[in-house]
């Protein structure tokens, strides 16, 4: 067995689909294919259950994957730190996002920071605050920026809170509520919610302010949000700073009372020393932000 087989199987295991891997590798589906088969006749098991659907993980596929994962890091680590040494930052970056806050535009960083370092091959991965976090814990994701307080995560994590965001109510020029100037969080009561889907930092924050809510679209784009909310559907939170120039004649945005604010943090693994590029990435937020607040 070799890495580049190593690499092939963990490709396809996180993408659960031989197609989808084959495009993140850049390789044809049919060497990956071949690879992974060649893997599997020198091991004698089954590593890789195919359905009509998706590929699962065989049991065996799970003990070589735990082993792989690791290999493979200390491969990484090796070219990593011998770029350190020569004051290169090498290597692959996979970071987990939120939207543009206050003071904070995580594109604006990321971009920055490749222009800063094009020997680093950046991957970003939006979703949902939970599901982001669990890919960071299990070591898919190097850094999260995520709308959550780092003194509520599990020992294995830590993080830095870099700002604090207001959120507030979206709804449509013709609602109600938008006759007034500040919405009290009971008045949201009763009210019917277009939320992000379960996991994000958003929808815990409604489900916190209103009781049994009834919500009744999800998604998990800021656009579709907006428009939901435009067209009476129901309304919604959102960061202040996504919605700051949007006409008053598309959504009326209204601050709540008493006033809601979340932290924006970064997050990465603890008891962990990460990659160069990991490591100059943080500080490069952690400058950023501090120049900016």
């Amino acid at each position: 067995m070799d890495l580049r087989q190593l690499r092939y199987l963990d490709a396809v295991a996180s993408a659960r689909s031989f197609t989808a891997a084959a495009l993140d590798l850049h390789v044809a589906q049919s060497a990956l294919s071949q690879q992974v088969a060649k893997l599997e006749r020198e091991l004698g098991v089954e590593l890789l259950r195919r359905t009509t659907r998706r590929v699962e993980v065989t049991e065996a596929g799970q003990v070589v994957l735990e082993r792989a994962r690791r290999a493979m890091a200390e491969a990484d680590a090796i070219r990593e730190d011998l770029d350190a040494l020569r004051g290169l930052v090498r290597g692959s970056l996979r970071i987990g996002g939120v939207p543009p806050v206050s003071g904070l535009h995580p594109a604006k960083l990321i971009a920055e920071f490749a222009a800063q370092h094009p020997g680093v091959d950046l991957t970003i991965r939006e979703d949902v605050a939970a599901r982001l976090i669990d890919e960071l814990g299990k070591g898919r994701l190097d850094l999260v920026m995520a709308l959550i307080d780092p003194t509520t995560l599990p020992p294995t994590l830590q993080g830095r809170r870099l700002t604090d965001e207001e959120l507030v109510l979206i709804l449509a020029p013709d609602h109600p509520l938008a006759r007034r100037r500040r919405i009290p969080h009971a008045a949201l009561q009763g009210e019917r919610l277009v939320a992000y889907g379960a996991g994000s930092a958003l929808r815990a924050e409604l489900e916190r302010l209103v009781e049994q809510p009834q919500v009744i679209a999800e998604a998990n784009e800021l656009g579709t949000l907006q428009e939901l909310v435009a067209l009476g559907l129901g309304v919604t939170l959102m960061p202040s700073a996504v919605v700051a120039s949007t006409p008053p004649t598309t959504l009326a945005v209204r601050p709540l009372h008493p006033r809601v604010r979340v932290p924006v943090s970064l997050l990465w693994r603890a008891h962990e020393r990460p990659t160069p590029a990991a490591a100059a990435f943080r500080d490069h937020v952690i400058q950023a932000t501090t120049i900016r607040s």
